[in-house]
């Protein structure tokens, strides 16, 4: 391959952004090759950017090789970075999904209240009569037999909290 044709395909996955300077006491040139990702991908190794020094008849010998493989390992990378995005996606959806089974089991445990046995714990019922069909709580004071109520064993000037 060409030098341009490895630079097109880089720059297929990433921005590059080149620099060239030479030194004229060494005699060697400084070529840095600084790619952008494309997309949302924030890995640092995709940024990390090629940065050759050499004399130039060096680059005129080796630098397609050189940019051959340094963009044979951003794309790996860049792929190594999609899959394990990709991975992570599908690790969440799992646990969501997961975790609303969790809970849609758990809530079909739950006991169903009686509504009798709702009516019965409410102290403020209008209705005295006892149900015929749930048996009387034997703990419970029974009002026809003259128990206090709750309110004025304690005092006049305690607050009731319940009423």
């Amino acid at each position: 391959m060409t030098m341009f044709t490895e630079l097109y395909a880089l720059a297929l996955h990433a921005t590059l952004t080149l620099t060239v300077s030479a030194d004229e006491k060494t005699g060697k040139l400084t070529i840095n090759v600084i790619p952008k990702p494309r997309g949302d991908t924030n890995d640092a190794a995709l940024s990390t950017p090629l940065a050759l020094t050499a004399p130039p008849a060096e680059f005129d010998e080796g630098f397609v090789e050189a940019l051959s493989g340094f963009r044979a390992g951003h794309v790996s990378l860049a792929k190594q970075a999609r899959d394990t995005a990709e991975l992570l996606a599908a690790a969440t959806a799992a646990s969501a999904s997961k975790g609303a089974k969790a809970v849609a089991k758990a809530s079909s445990k739950l006991p169903v209240a009686r509504a009798a046995t709702t009516r019965r714990a409410d102290p403020d019922a209008d209705d005295d009569t006892p149900d015929s069909d749930v048996p009387r709580d034997p703990t419970e004071p029974d009002d026809e037999a003259g128990a206090a109520p709750a309110a004025s064993a304690g005092g006049a000037n305690e607050p009731n909290l319940f009423g």
